[in-house]
């Protein structure tokens, strides 16, 4: 019983030779489907050189992963093997992720291997967990509606979203962001809190925003934000109550979203709601000698 690697330059193969494997944990698996679904659905010229592999065991799909050209590399649950096989590909072709995001014992397998094949150091940033929300959260009474962003509210929400990576501390490109979450307004995936009173008119008062995406009979919220001045007052409870609310009257029948364990008032939050915790992920950074 040998394992495989394959490599797919398509993403639409990738999901058609990896989708059983996918859903078969779809909380876990939904940060490696719904980027690759993206890629399907609305490619754009970030998306040169992304790397789709699998590694099968007779004919079965035991493990994926993705690498984009910058950022880290988001991993599957994956037996040893499979996780040497990706990182060992991954070096030959001189791909330089700058993390991976995986369960923990992957985590660390992958960055030993990693660290003998390119000198490169690793630390611990994040543990994650992965949430699962699968009925209808009731509606509750806020002040205020859910609503798409104007087009003037758009510079405020991608200023939002810079404010957001730097309290996160997200290693994230801020000229990548900007142009992915402008990508994501004109497409639509982008919902607003508005908290103008019913009888205010044609007022606006825009004070958290989030963020999804959808694949087939699921969705995932990312991000959710509040800036600091405005918390406390509910906003993104009832942000991603009415969201999820929506989402599942698309016909969406599950919806994730990640949080930091380190934060107790999000994981809060989505508990409250009706999310449900699932799979613990961990993000490692990688210090190469060179840099």
């Amino acid at each position: 019983m040998s394992a495989a690697l394959f490599v797919y330059d398509d993403a639409t193969r990738f999901l058609d030779e990896t989708g059983a494997f996918l859903k078969s944990s779809p909380a876990g698996n939904s940060m490696i489907a719904m980027p690759a679904a993206r890629v399907v659905r609305a490619p754009n010229e970030d998306d040169a050189g992304i790397y789709f592999a699998a590694v099968k065991i007779d004919g079965e799909v035991v493990a994926v992963a993705c690498h984009g050209n910058s950022g880290g590399t988001l991993m599957s649950a994956a037996p040893d093997e499979a996780v040497s096989l990706i990182a060992r590909d991954m070096a030959a072709r001189g791909r330089r992720p700058d993390s991976v995001v995986a369960p923990l014992h992957e985590c660390e397998t992958f960055a030993g291997v990693w660290s003998d094949l390119t000198g490169a150091g690793w630390s611990r940033r994040f543990h994650l967990r992965q949430f699962e929300l699968t009925s209808v959260p009731a509606a509750r009474i806020s002040p205020g509606r859910l609503r798409a962003p104007d087009p003037d509210e758009c510079v405020r929400i991608v200023a939002w979203q810079l404010a957001f990576i730097d309290e996160a501390g997200l290693p994230e490109a801020p000229q990548r962001m900007q142009r992915n979450l402008e990508r994501r307004i004109a497409r639509g995936l982008i919902r607003v809190w508005d908290a103008a009173a019913p009888q205010a008119g044609d007022a606006r008062d825009m004070v958290a925003f989030s963020g999804f995406n959808t694949n087939e009979d699921t969705a995932r919220i990312a991000p959710v934000y509040t800036p600091p001045p405005l918390r406390g007052r509910g906003y993104a409870t009832a942000m991603v109550t009415e969201l999820a609310r929506e989402l599942f009257a698309m016909g969406k029948k599950a919806i994730h979203l990640t949080t930091d364990v380190a934060n107790p008032t999000s994981n809060g939050i989505y508990q409250r709601i009706g999310f449900r915790p699932v799979v613990d992920h961990f993000h490692f950074d990688f210090a190469y000698p060179d840099a």
